[in-house]
């Protein structure tokens, strides 16, 4: 029997498996998970693991690393920045970019869960469109390509060399089945930038970062929105695939995969028919099909299970996805 590992591999290089994983890769929603507990959920499971281990899921854990610590200022309120120039980022520069290190606890944690065999696991880190939206905030960002351009770049500069501590460090201390960068840089109207935009401020720090990682893993891009003309950048900037490839944002990755045959896709299962039920969710395993069985993309939510969706419903969901799983492995 193959281990969860060696059939993600095989969804990667489009080689025949018994079928292809049947994941999770998001966390539970804690208002989601509080419903449970109280429709049967054991009240002491608490950990992504455990949730996912509990109904059956294959297992797909994330670990994370901050590129900033206690004593970055933290911003006023959500959307917020903490910098407003460049006499602000040199005043909070002494408190970013950390050194990457994981506990033992972690490391010792990370080697168990894989040595079973039925546990996938990503490590992510912020990409450079997310990272200088938290410093300047959600607005004045958009605007800092504009009127910082000079800030922006040295902020991604800075930043890249810290992705490549982190990226040697985990190289030499775990064998991640893949990683993501967090950018949620599309809304459901697409891109929040422009082509040039991304060529000019982003393209260039991820052509630095993303080589490091061939022949290591597999590079991610997660952004929530219409990423139909994000692919192709992403594409040239050298990423192995993206999710979570949101349904309600009118996303179809049997056009990815077709217009970008060498990425992989993770996600697309609309979260909003969960509530109505196995036909409803049937219908739409139906439509994933056929491109999971064109190989390189694995169906999974296409973001957190919301809270509308009950504990008998959500095994129905589990039950459906491992009987789709096997189906999509058959040619």
């Amino acid at each position: 029997m193959m281990t969860l590992p060696e059939r993600f591999k095989c969804v990667m290089k489009k080689k025949p498996l018994d079928r292809i994983p049947a994941i999770e890769w998001a966390p539970f929603w804690n208002l989601t998970v509080d419903r449970w507990k109280k429709e049967g959920l054991p009240k002491n499971l608490n950990s992504v693991y455990e949730i996912q281990d509990f109904f059956g899921l294959d297992k797909c854990c994330q670990s994370g690393f901050a590129w900033n610590t206690a004593d970055t200022p933290t911003p006023a309120h959500y959307g917020a920045g903490i910098i407003k120039d460049e006499a602000d980022y040199e005043k909070i520069l002494p408190s970013l970019y950390p050194e990457p290190e994981f506990s033992k606890e972690h490391i010792e944690w990370l080697k168990k869960t894989h040595e079973k065999g039925d546990t996938l696991h990503f490590f992510t880190v912020h990409g450079f469109f997310w990272m200088p939206r938290d410093l300047f905030g959600i607005e004045p960002h958009l605007f800092s390509f504009y009127d910082m351009p000079d800030l922006y770049k040295r902020i991604c500069y800075d930043y890249s060399e810290w992705v490549k501590k982190v990226f040697e460090y985990v190289m030499n201390v775990f064998p991640f089945d893949f990683m993501s960068f967090a950018e949620d840089m599309s809304y459901n109207n697409g891109p929040m930038l422009s082509k040039e935009l991304f060529d000019e401020f982003l393209l260039p720090y991820y052509k630095k970062t993303i080589p490091m990682l061939k022949g290591y893993t597999y590079c991610f891009i997660d952004s929530d929105g219409d990423i139909t003309k994000a692919v192709d950048w992403y594409a040239e900037a050298g990423a192995d695939g993206m999710f979570p490839l949101e349904r309600q944002a009118g996303v179809d990755v049997a056009l990815y995969i077709e217009k970008q045959p060498n990425m992989a896709f993770l996600g697309h299962f609309d979260k909003m028919c969960m509530k109505f039920g196995e036909q409803a969710m049937i219908k739409e395993f139906e439509r994933l099909l056929p491109s999971a069985r064109k190989g390189k993309f694995i169906f999974s939510c296409d973001h957190q299970t919301p809270p509308d969706v009950s504990i008998e419903n959500y095994r129905i969901y589990v039950k459906l996805l491992k009987k789709y799983a096997a189906l999509a492995a058959e040619k």
